[in-house]
């Protein structure tokens, strides 16, 4: 167990990373969490800036792992991960994640007023500033509207707010940091198809300008993106765009996706 830990602590280089210009690569990647079971299997991956990948599969096959490998929280057994060509363990670790945007599925939001939410973020941030945030995010109008505009408390853990009120003001939260790099890590799973919908317009938008990294199993989350990846078990089972992807008659894309369209 002590070796384990061992190979699983955190190896931070000198380079400071700036932006990502080109891409984050994954080649021949493999990570297990026991000696005995292995979670991800000889990945190869691409996430191009400018563009929108998603990851799709059962709960299980490995979509958030490969999240925790990009963002450095595990090193792969062996394989390696490439940030513009740059191994990542050569990165300083911490300057490369101030540039990552991150949405989680249930994200958290304090008691407190939707500006001290996001200033949550960037402390130094101006009111021009948040308002930019809000609109990319597909929030401003809704938060405009309400009684009290920025300055509404949101309650405990944002209970004063809708689900895709909630999504929206973290997503805003995440993009105030002006990432190169966004995640949305089943992100909009738990809301109803308007709030998908509103996020959905909001991430199309700024995919032309970051590179954005979408994990989902519900299908209707990633249909604009560029490139889809399968996983099942650990492997890549399938890749390409979601209109090649549903074509293939016995996929297992194509599987999931008249499973839950029969599902709706």
């Amino acid at each position: 167990m002590r070796e384990r830990a061992k190979t699983s602590a955190e190896i931070d280089g000198n380079i400071i990373f700036k932006k990502l210009e080109r891409r984050i690569s994954l080649k021949s990647v493999n990570f297990s969490y026991t000696d005995e079971v292995k979670t991800i299997l000889n990945v190869d991956m691409l996430i191009n800036t400018g563009e929108m990948t998603a990851i799709i599969g059962e709960s299980g096959s490995g979509k958030s792992t490969i999240v925790d490998l990009i963002l450095g929280l595990q090193n792969p057994d062996s394989g390696e991960i490439l940030i513009d060509g740059i191994k990542f363990n050569n990165l300083n670790q911490n300057s490369f994640r101030k540039k990552v945007g991150y949405v989680p599925q249930d994200a958290m939001l304090f008691y407190s007023s939707i500006r001290d939410n996001l200033l949550w973020s960037v402390e130094s941030a101006k009111d021009d500033d948040l308002w930019e945030a809000l609109k990319l995010a597909n929030a401003d109008n809704f938060v405009a509207n309400l009684s009290e505009g920025i300055e509404t408390i949101v309650g405990d853990r944002g209970t004063r707010l809708s689900g895709g009120q909630r999504q929206r003001i973290a997503l805003a939260r995440a993009l105030l940091r002006k990432p190169d790099i966004l995640i949305l890590d089943e992100a909009t799973s738990a809301l109803d198809s308007e709030s998908e919908l509103a996020i959905q317009h909001a991430v199309e938008h700024l995919s032309k300008n970051m590179a954005i990294l979408i994990v989902a199993h519900r299908l209707s989350t990633i249909s604009m993106a560029n490139n889809i990846y399968v996983m099942q078990s650990g492997k890549i089972i399938e890749q390409g765009s979601f209109s090649n992807l549903s074509s293939v008659k016995n996929g297992y894309f194509n599987k999931m996706l008249k499973l839950q369209s029969s599902n709706n």
